[in-house]
Parts: C-alpha cells; structure tokens; sequence
C-alpha cells in the first residue's frame, strides 16, 4: 500500500509540474473580453524594457524576457503593484523565453509585444517605407510571431510604433503600416492555432492622430474581415503632467472626441508624463473612470525601470537587486482605488461594433494619404506565409518551479522587502490591484483573499519565504512543499 511519504511526494510533483494559463484574450468590437468569464480587460500595465531601446544587443544571450531569475523578481514587484500587462518593446527571437513568459503568465500578467527592433532592415524606414518592405524584415517580425504565438498570456502584437510622427511621414507610410498589418494577421491565420490581435502604437502628435486613427481603423469595403484593418489602437500620451492637471486642460477630453466612435480597442500604450516629478498619477483615475473607460480599455505606464530619462518605477542594479521608487508608491496608490468589478463590466454596445468603410472623406487635409491602395506583399513573402518560415523558435509554456525572489529588493525607505515571492493564480485568472502597500508608505490597507502577491517592508535582508496560498489560487513554493515532506516523513 502507498504510504502517506509517497503520496505526499507525488502530489509535490503534481504542484510543481502543474502549468496554469490565463485565459488568451480576444477582440469583440471596442473591447477586450475574457472569454471564459465574458467580462472586458481593461489594460492596468507598465512598458517593461530594462536597459532601453540602447540596452538591446542580439547576440548577447540575452533580452529582457530570457532571465528567468530576474523575471521572477520583477514579476513578484509588479504584482504587488497590481499590474495584469506589459508592453516588451525589443526581443531576439532566437533565445528561449519559456521560462520567463511561463513566469508572468502564473501571476496573472499579459504581454502586448512589438514585432520590430531598432536594428537596420527590422523596422519600416518612415523615410523610405517601400526600401525596407521586402521579405528579409517580413522574415523577421514573423520569428518573433513563431517565438511567441504559443502563450495564452501574449495580448497581441503591435505592428508599429510611431512610424508616423509629423507631416513628412503622413503621404508614404500609412499604406504600408496597412500591408505589415495584413501580412502579420495572415501569418497568424496561417501558422498560429489562434487568433491574436495585432494593432499600432500612435505618437499623440495632435495634426495627425485623427487621421492615423481613421485611417487604420476603417475596413476597406466595408468588410469586418479585411485584414489590413488594426485589431487594437494604442497612443502614446503624455499630455496630463502633474496634480494641477484635469481632465479637460491635459486635452484628454479631446482625445475622447478624437477616439470616442472606435470601433476596436483603444488604451493609452504608454503614458505618465514626468515634467513634474515625483509624478502623483491622478490621470489614472480619470483614464479608468467614467468619462474615459467606456472608450479607453485602459494603459501602460512608462516605464517600469529607471532609464536615463528618469521615468521609472523602479531602480534595478548591475548586481540584481532593485529599490522601489516613489513613483512606484505613488502609482499603487492610484491602483488601489480603482473599482475593478466596474471597469470588468462589458458593454453590450461596444462589443457589437462595426468598422466604418475606408473613403477618403475619413481623411482631413490634403497630405495624408486617402487613397487606401495597400502594397501588394513583397517578392517571397507569401512563400513565408503559406510555408512557415524555416527552423522557427516556438514558445510554449513550462512549469515554474521557483517562486522565491532570489536577490534583495528595497522599498522606497531604503529597508528591504521581506518575503517577496510570485503568488502563482489559479486558471484563467488575471492580476488585479488588492489594496496592498508594496513599500510600507501610508495607502489603503490590503484586502483579504486578494490576487496579488505581497511583501513587506524589514530593516534586515530580505530572507523571502513562502506564504500560504489563499481559496482559488495554487501556490508553487518548493521552499514549503519541502517542509510539508520533511513534517509528513518524521511522521510517518
């Protein structure tokens, strides 16, 4: 007969080789919806690129979802925060980020990802778009579509960002944002096993956003299938800078004007604007709030680390630890007050929505192009299309085995986070703020039974341990099955 060490050693494997999944988005008109729940997602995220744009080296062996120990740090920060997406601008497709995406996937957290990279012959020249549409940039941002296709927790795709940033950019590019658009969906189409969304990221360049917003929305005959139609619209925004601020003098209340009739998602891809510092984040309020949510399907907040532009969160070092900012503190607690069983409410109306039919009379002013004669695919990219590219990296999932935070994080006064550890969710649950105070700062006091992870603020080292898991969730912690082994062996 089994003893009760070997049934206790088989379910410690069953707990640790177990792979929970939140449940894969998808588009229903103006909205995000969870399909298992039927509830909207509203976007709560940060941009996530450690080391920038600058710090993004293929080759290395490295990107900043290839680190499994240091996800699991950052993972365990942002959910404490309440964060359920980020936004990862740069990636080398050839590594392994399994581990990684495996990570943010348990504690709840989406990633919206950028197919392009900063590297020559990766992106649309916006001066020249034609030159740099050819097959060679079609293999490249269809690798990162293989590498990724396969998490339930990767959001979608952005075919773009910023390509059109002023008036010189407005005649060549925006029939080409259309055919990368069409090129990525009909990859997936072709070589994914589900649909995922792909959209663009918008400069906020006022003379031009109603145009790029009309233009990329709109289906060419009419047709909701028309694949060179964006799935999800972000804008990177930076109008609402300070406490003075409101809803009306940061020109949100013009951006709901300009967006207001969208018939496809639309949130902010990055916002946070940091002239005055430290930033206090009152906008989150206005963005998840009544004049804003029933058009805006939230945002991410840039940026999660301190770069040489001073807009970080947090303060990560060359030796792995990482210090909490007072944008951090500031920005849970305008999480905390948010009503997150209001902002899941789906709109009945907004999902029904139907594109509008391209026509240049969408179109203002004389420059930008109205014509919506999409290039045809480049010579051997249809190849790419119905053949897969070769040897492609695909992604999938792993088990997370280790949940302990490896390295020291401080809060904002210098003491060390004690027991930080990512709290894996149960299935299909996302991560949603729960009134936690991450640094030990006066804020809203933390909810019982919450999804987010937690830890707390200790003048020594941090010695992070296993805490006990609350109803509905699963909880891998090596640290404490061992200890229930050791418990049930003396036992028996």
């Amino acid at each position: 007969m089994i003893s009760l060490l070997q049934l206790a050693f088989v379910f410690q494997l069953l707990l640790v080789s177990a792979v929970f999944a939140v449940q894969s988005l998808k588009v229903e008109g103006s909205s995000f919806i969870d399909p298992s729940t039927n509830k909207r997602f509203q976007i709560i995220g940060v941009a996530y690129q450690p080391g920038g744009s600058s710090g993004f080296k293929p080759g290395s062996g490295s990107d900043p979802l290839s680190n499994g120990t240091l996800c699991t740090r950052d993972a365990a920060i942002m959910q404490t925060l309440g964060v359920n997406t980020i936004r990862v601008y740069n990636v080398d497709p050839t590594l392994n980020h399994d581990m990684c995406v495996s990570i943010f996937n348990a504690v709840g957290i989406y990633i919206l990802l950028d197919v392009n990279s900063p590297l020559a012959g990766q992106s649309i020249d916006s001066a020249d778009p034609a030159s740099s549409y050819d097959s060679s940039y079609l293999s490249h941002i269809f690798s990162v579509v293989e590498a990724f296709k396969d998490y339930p927790n990767l959001l979608g795709f952005f075919a773009g960002n910023e390509v059109m940033n002023d008036e010189t950019t407005i005649t060549a590019v925006p029939p080409y944002l259309r055919a990368v658009t069409r090129d990525l969906k009909n990859y997936i189409a072709q070589n994914a096993n589900r649909s995922i969304p792909v959209g663009y990221s918008a400069a906020d360049v006022r003379p031009i956003l109603a145009n790029t917003f009309e233009y990329l929305t709109c289906a060419i005959n009419g047709s909701k299938d028309d694949m060179t139609k964006v799935d999800m619209f972000g804008l990177n925004s930076y109008s609402w800078c300070g406490s003075s601020a409101t809803f009306e003098s940061s020109t949100y209340s013009q951006l709901i004007q300009i967006l207001g009739n969208t018939t496809v998602p639309v949130f902010f891809s990055e916002y946070g604007c940091n002239k005055v510092a430290p930033r206090v984040f009152d906008e989150v309020q206005a963005i998840y709030g009544p004049d804003m949510d029933t058009v805006m399907s939230g945002g991410l907040v840039y940026e999660y680390s301190e770069e040489p532009d001073d807009f970080g969160l947090v303060k990560l070092h060359g030796n792995g630890t990482a210090q909490l900012l007072t944008d951090f503190d500031n920005l849970q607690r305008q999480y905390n007050k948010l009503d997150i069983s209001e902002l899941e409410s789906a709109n009945s109306t907004a999902t029904g929505l139907a594109p509008p039919t391209c026509k240049s009379s969408l179109i203002t002013g004389s420059t930008f192009d109205s014509k919506f004669q999409i290039p045809s695919i480049p010579s051997g990219g249809q190849g790419l299309i119905d053949n897969g590219i070769s040897n492609p990296n695909n992604g999938k999932l792993v088990s997370v085995t280790k949940d302990i935070v490896q390295m020291p994080v401080y809060s904002t006064n210098g003491d060390a986070l004690k027991n930080l550890a990512i709290k894996p969710l149960a299935n299909d649950q996302s991560n949603t703020p729960n009134g936690q105070n991450t640094s030990g700062a006066e804020s809203s006091s933390s909810s019982v039974g919450s999804s987010t992870g937690s830890a707390t603020a200790t003048g020594s080292a941090a010695t992070p341990s296993a805490s006990k898991g609350t109803a509905g969730r699963m909880e891998v912690s090596i640290g404490g099955l061992g200890a229930m082994m050791a418990l049930l062996a003396w036992y028996i």
